[in-house]
């Protein structure tokens, strides 16, 4: 019974899995050593096909390009060994030109030359595609002017415009306008290749147009905006009897210093509101006797300045003059009048009558007038008077009347 059970005809008999499994391991070497194997055959076979042999290649052979300089045109001439496609040249940076090729491999162009100086770039392009390169300087005082005028805008030290147009081969003419206004012309002068004129910068914000133009009508427009600051106002104002000045000093964004100065005299400055900007200030000036020349300077919180002068004539007064009158007497023909005036007074009248002198006394010696009634003789009589004031002026008067 215990036999029947113990009974299996799929039993392995013992020692038999060892060989097995031997068998298995030497299966999968095998396998291995083959995938090794076919991964280095890809390998060289992807090696091989990307490894070409070294083929010497031949030099791209160049174009020959020359540029012959004429009066008014630049020649560019072109040889190559092979077809010209196209030539392609410019002037400077500027827009290139093409020209196609006649199917040869010479080619010759002319090319209008420019004034001043300028660099010819020249590219000439082959039927394989290959490209041959050339530039020159040239420098021609004929030709088209190509270059537009150049406008400079500086702001001088008197806080005005200085506008500047040049021009490489001659200016025309400027105009400028403010905002809206009337245009202003300015032609060129002496330097034709130049313009430049200052102009005053308006108050407040402003937009000022500018246009250069040059003898070819080449022009450069140019706009820009101004916030323009202003110098202060001064009036100075002479009294009547030239003893005093009034002044009278302004600005609208205040006034920083005000210095003053009088013939020769150290400048001063004028007492101004401590901590304070005014935007006016009135002071007195006292004038010495004579000529007084005033001089007066305003300087501005936006460092604006403006020098008024003004000068006053104010001679002393001269009342030493002499005036001496003698003519025949409208009442009694035999006699003459004799009228003196002299404010300064009379000192001393001598009076020498056909050549005779004849004292006159004054009842005082210092009276401002005289009046003396002369007899006369018959005929012609001739009168030499002289008059002294007090000052020891003199004057001498002759006189001839006929009785």
């Amino acid at each position: 019974m215990n036999q029947i059970l113990d009974y299996n005809p799929n039993k392995t008999p013992r020692g038999s899995s060892s060989g097995s499994d031997k068998i298995v391991r030497v299966f999968a070497i095998i396998l291995a050593i083959f995938a090794i194997c076919l991964l280095i055959a890809g390998a060289y076979g992807v090696y091989k096909n990307n490894v070409k042999p070294d083929i010497p290649t031949q030099a791209v052979s160049q174009a020959q390009i020359s540029i012959e300089q004429k009066e008014t045109v630049a020649t560019v001439n072109v040889k190559h060994d092979k077809v010209i496609e196209k030539l392609i040249y410019n002037w400077d940076s500027e827009k290139e030109t093409t020209i196609k090729g006649s199917g040869e491999s010479v080619m010759t162009t002319d090319i209008p030359l420019f004034a001043g100086e300028h660099t010819l770039n020249v590219k000439v392009i082959d039927v394989d595609g290959n490209e041959t390169t050339f530039e020159q300087k040239i420098t021609s005082e004929a030709g088209e002017d190509k270059i537009y005028p150049v406008i400079k805008l500086d702001v001088t030290d008197e806080k005005k415009l200085r506008i500047t147009a040049t021009d490489e081969t001659a200016m025309d003419f400027v105009t400028y306008r403010w905002n809206d206004e009337e245009e202003q012309r300015v032609d060129v002068s002496d330097d034709d290749k130049k313009i430049e004129f200052e102009i005053e910068i308006l108050k407040g914000n402003n937009d000022l147009t500018i246009v250069a133009v040059d003898k070819n009508s080449n022009n450069t427009t140019e706009i820009k905006p101004f916030s323009g600051v202003t110098k202060p106002d001064i009036k100075i104002t002479i009294s009547a009897d030239k003893t005093k000045a009034d002044v009278y000093c302004f600005h609208e964004n205040g006034i920083k210093e005000i210095k003053v100065k009088i013939n020769d005299n150290p400048e001063q400055k004028v007492g101004l509101p401590e901590g304070e900007t005014p935007k006016e200030a009135t002071f007195t000036l006292e004038l010495p006797q004579g000529n007084a020349n005033i001089s007066v300077t305003a300087s501005s919180v936006d460092e604006t300045e403006t020098v008024a002068t003004e000068t006053v004539e104010n001679e002393e007064q001269n009342n030493d003059v002499i005036d001496i009158s003698v003519e025949k007497s409208q009442e009694d023909e035999t006699k003459a009048r004799m009228e003196i005036n002299c404010e300064a007074g009379i000192k001393e009248i001598k009076l020498n009558l056909n050549d005779v002198d004849i004292p006159i006394k004054l009842s005082r010696t210092d009276a401002p007038n005289a009046q003396l009634d002369i007899p006369l003789a018959e005929g012609n009589n001739k009168m030499i008077v002289k008059v002294i004031s007090v000052n020891g002026t003199e004057k001498e008067e002759t006189k001839e009347i006929f009785r």
